[in-house]
């Protein structure tokens, strides 16, 4: 099996986590709750890949045009949020208070070569509200991706050992209400610009 587009956004390194505040309430969104925040870089990202393999492409988070497909098979412990295989997309999407947040800005799949390459061009920010929200950056870590027949990433049912490497965030409980998240990140050639209203209740 092979990655069949190793670009997808919101889609993770060592940086501050979660440190960052939502205009409207004033509220800043919380530090993530342990299970998140302790993941090794391996363990998550092998996690949100496998998420964004476990649906078809008719279906899935990371092609979706408007949010219609954001709680497709989430986790019980976190929210992942999915960016695109390229362009831009305005996504509605409502998430149960008390769940942290997960996703990439960028992320990349391949050997540890490709993977370093890749990442070297790799640039991009997220705001949170009017907020910038501090980006980790993971370098090439072997992870497990297991996806279903037809997904947009691998496009077969099975598993595949990789290499991942990305700009990442991870957040702590959004604050409930209404907030908007916007991630802008490129690579190269390659650009995406994602806008979210978050729905959290």
């Amino acid at each position: 099996m092979r990655i069949r587009r190793s670009f997808v956004l919101l889609a993770a390194a060592a940086l501050p986590i979660g440190a960052c505040t939502a205009p409207d309430s004033e509220e800043p969104a919380r530090q993530p709750q342990a299970g998140i925040a302790q993941l090794s870089a391996g363990e998550l990202q092998s996690r949100w890949w496998s998420w964004a393999a476990s649906s078809p492409e008719d279906s899935n988070p990371v092609s979706d045009p408007d949010g219609s497909f954001c709680a497709q098979n989430q986790p019980s412990d976190a929210w992942f949020l999915a960016g695109t295989f390229g362009g831009k997309a305005e996504r509605r999407c409502s998430i149960p208070a008390e769940r942290p947040v997960a996703f990439p800005l960028l992320n990349f799949t391949g050997t540890k070569a490709e993977c370093t390459a890749r990442l070297a061009e790799a640039k991009g920010t997220v705001k949170l509200g009017t907020t910038e929200v501090p980006v980790e950056r993971i370098e090439p870590t072997p992870i497990r991706i297991t996806g279903v027949e037809g997904n947009p990433v691998t496009g077969e049912a099975g598993s595949l050992n990789t290499h991942g490497c990305g700009l990442w965030v991870r957040l702590g409980p959004v604050p409930v209400g209404s907030t908007s998240l916007t991630i802008e990140g490129s690579a190269g050639s390659f650009s995406l610009s994602v806008s979210y209203d978050l729905q959290v209740a």
